[in-house]
């Protein structure tokens, strides 16, 4: 009698990631020639000039392994970031780093703490390692730091903060930072996902990776993702103390960085001036939504991301498809009925966006 493999009990309880919709499924669908892709937070000048003139001249010594700790890149990392380079595991998008924390650090029946609304990814990678995941209840569209001290149970193992917080876009201040790290068990491990702290321009936004040296159960997490423009080649860090740096290099698998993501990495750190005019694109980009949307008669609140959320009510998924039918490509979440997240574009590609909307309404 045959059979099939059997997967782990807890498998077939995890809720697949679901990505954004594609410039090419539209294109296809609606036969729209160009649309506009306003979706997944990528950045709208394009990958890193100096990071694609690197990987033009690394292309040839693709037949090579590469450094299976990524040396220089994480030297460079430790300089742009300012930390030590024996703090650092570069990883193949920050996805790999959670899942190597969840790996060296969860048992089955293990907990792990998220806020109500978060990035799902931690959740995917807690759950495939047998774990239990718990959220604590948001202030609106806040993290709420007492909920999740309160939420803390003796079979709490991580908590995951993203900060600033995908996909709400909002912050956690320097001091709630500092007052939740103080209030938490040491037992505890406090992952702080940093992927869009590049972006945060409140006053009292602040990186943890000043807290690794008093906080030994910290990890922060950042990316080259949004801020560098080279999401599609994967280059997350993972930063925390030596101790837990030697445990989680343990399970690294041993070439998990690529050659050419390597290269750019390291090329893309060094160009200061690609990320300062990313940073000015997006401010004003965030400001001209938020305009767009006020005189629409629109909430769109105050966002630390290169994204914002505007709330459309009970029509919210009317609104994404209407705008889908016409190129214009959002981001709508079940977790979020009543809100679009919209990625910051191009002048003229905010623009579209929001004559489309006034349309649609």
């Amino acid at each position: 009698m045959s059979s099939t493999p059997q997967p782990t009990p807890w498998l077939l309880t995890i809720p697949p990631y679901i990505p954004g919709t594609s410039k090419e499924e539209i294109a296809q669908r609606f036969g729209i020639a160009h649309p506009i892709k306003l979706a997944s937070n990528e950045n709208p000048l394009g990958p890193c000039p100096a990071a694609v003139r690197a990987v033009n001249e690394a292309a040839s010594r693709m037949h090579l392994y590469p450094d299976a700790e990524a040396r220089e890149l994480r030297l460079e990392a430790a300089a742009f970031f300012g930390c030590r380079k024996g703090q650092i595991i570069a990883g193949n998008g920050s996805d790999e780093i959670i899942d190597l924390i969840c790996r060296a650090f969860l048992r089955p029946g293990d907990e792990v703490l998220i806020p109500a609304v978060t990035f799902s990814y931690y959740a995917i990678a807690a759950g495939a390692c047998g774990a239990q995941v718990r959220s604590a209840p948001m202030q609106d569209l806040a993290i709420d730091v007492e909920a999740l001290i309160r939420a803390v149970g003796k079979e709490t193992r991580i908590i995951f903060v993203a900060n600033p917080n995908n996909p709400t876009g909002t912050h956690l201040s320097a001091a709630q930072m500092r007052y939740l790290l103080q209030a938490l068990p040491a037992h505890v491990l406090v992952v702080v996902d940093e992927a869009y702290a590049a972006f945060a321009r409140a006053p009292d936004f602040e990186g943890a990776l000043g807290l690794l040296e008093t906080h030994p159960n910290l990890i922060v997490m950042n990316t080259l993702s949004k801020s560098h423009g080279l999401a599609g080649l994967r280059i997350g860090f993972g930063f925390m103390g030596e101790s837990l740096h030697d445990l989680i290099m343990r399970i690294k698998p041993p070439f998990n960085m690529n050659l050419l993501a390597i290269t750019a990495g390291r090329a893309a750190l060094a160009d200061r001036d690609f990320l300062e005019a990313t940073l000015e694109l997006t401010w004003k980009g965030i400001d001209q939504l938020r305009r767009g949307c006020a005189a629409l008669g629109l909430p769109c609140g105050e966002t630390q991301t290169n994204f914002a959320l505007v709330h459309l009510g009970g029509r919210a998924r009317g609104v994404y498809d209407a705008l889908l039918e016409r190129g214009i490509i959002t981001r709508h979440m079940p977790v979020l009925e009543e809100y679009l997240r919209v990625s910051v574009g191009l002048p003229d590609e905010n623009a579209a966006f929001l004559e489309h909307l006034k349309e649609v309404l």
